[in-house]
């Protein structure tokens, strides 16, 4: 069977809270096969919003999808197509890790069989097979994530909800993690909130923006960035050679700029580089005529990274909700 090509589809999604309104009608679709993020800040919706997807809540209006399938009308077909890793790994810490995995597959009803193979595929596949016997608390933390991840997948899930699954962990740890997740793409739809923009811009095809409960910005990372990034503003990256003086060298370059009416709002910056825009980028040959070339690193457009678009997103949307 051809799974759709929208593996979800939330349509006008509210919850409230008593008089806090945690999701204020918010919308959007995940292609199948895709990595889809989450961003926001604590108390933007996230957790809310994974919750109702995940049938775990009901919205107080709206609806939603799961391949097609009615979150509030379809649960157990959705359930039967879903995986969830929650941001804490519940396991229980009286039994084992394989134990814990054979319990959660004949919760899903699967046959023995059938369960006991793919739970040895997954713990190899993880480099986790020699400490299938051994206690969650005698594992790392990064350890222990990927076993939650593995737990997910017993069943086969075609859509993962994955909810901030790299918080706490160290680099090593976190970027396993990421390996995992870029091969999961592979085989089944995922849902990703995070609070790391490193992790957001490597991994997503397309990122909600989410802030007080709506959605705020939403499209790939690269169409984010460019959405913020001015169009004519351009860095210039200097490698000043030991002999020479910094302030010197970048004297030679802004000096002479500044005498040329195209270059605007020439800003040095302590890196060893220059902010400065221009209408047209022709005009760049005149900046090449001032500048050494052993000297010269890098020359080209400044654009803005996902850091820069979240604050910028949020930053404007909190404003316009003091306003109204």
């Amino acid at each position: 069977m051809t799974p759709p090509a929208k593996a979800i589809e939330a349509l006008q999604i509210t919850k409230n809270y008593g008089k806090i309104q945690a999701l204020k009608g918010v919308s959007f679709t995940v292609e199948t096969g895709s990595v889809f993020s989450i961003l926001g800040p604590n108390g933007a919706g996230k957790t809310t919003l994974l919750k109702i997807l995940t049938t775990i809540s009901n919205p107080d209006t709206g609806k939603a999808f799961i391949e097609g399938f009615n979150i509030l009308t379809q649960t157990l077909e959705v359930r039967q197509r879903i995986g969830i890793v929650s941001q804490d790994n519940h396991f229980d810490r009286y039994l084992s890790i394989w134990h814990n995995l054979t319990l959660h597959a004949q919760m899903h009803g699967l046959p023995k069989k059938e369960y006991e193979h793919r739970i040895t595929a997954l713990l190899k596949q993880v480099d986790l097979y020699d400490r299938r016997f051994s206690l969650a608390d005698d594992l790392s933390g990064g350890m222990q994530r990927r076993v939650s991840l593995i737990r997910a997948l017993i069943h086969n899930p075609r859509v993962l909800f994955l909810d901030e699954p790299t918080t706490g962990l160290d680099p090593q740890a976190r970027a396993e993690i990421w390996e995992m997740i870029e091969n999961l793409k592979q085989t089944a739809t995922i849902i990703l909130t995070t609070h790391y923009m490193e992790e957001a811009d490597r991994l997503s095809d397309r990122i909600l923006l989410l802030n007080q409960g709506q959605g705020v910005g939403i499209g790939t990372p690269r169409e984010l960035k460019l959405a913020l990034t001015p169009s004519n503003k351009y860095e210039l990256a200097l490698g000043v050679p030991k002999a020479k003086d910094y302030a010197t060298v970048l004297q030679q370059v802004i000096n002479p700029l500044t005498d040329v009416p195209v270059f605007e709002e020439i800003i040095p910056l302590n890196d060893f580089t220059l902010e400065f825009q221009t209408a047209k980028p022709e005009n760049l040959k005149e900046v090449l005529r001032h500048i050494d070339p052993s000297d010269l690193i890098r020359l080209g457009k400044l654009e803005a990274n996902l850091e820069d678009v979240f604050l910028s997103i949020t930053k404007r949307s909190n404003a316009q909700e003091r306003a109204s």
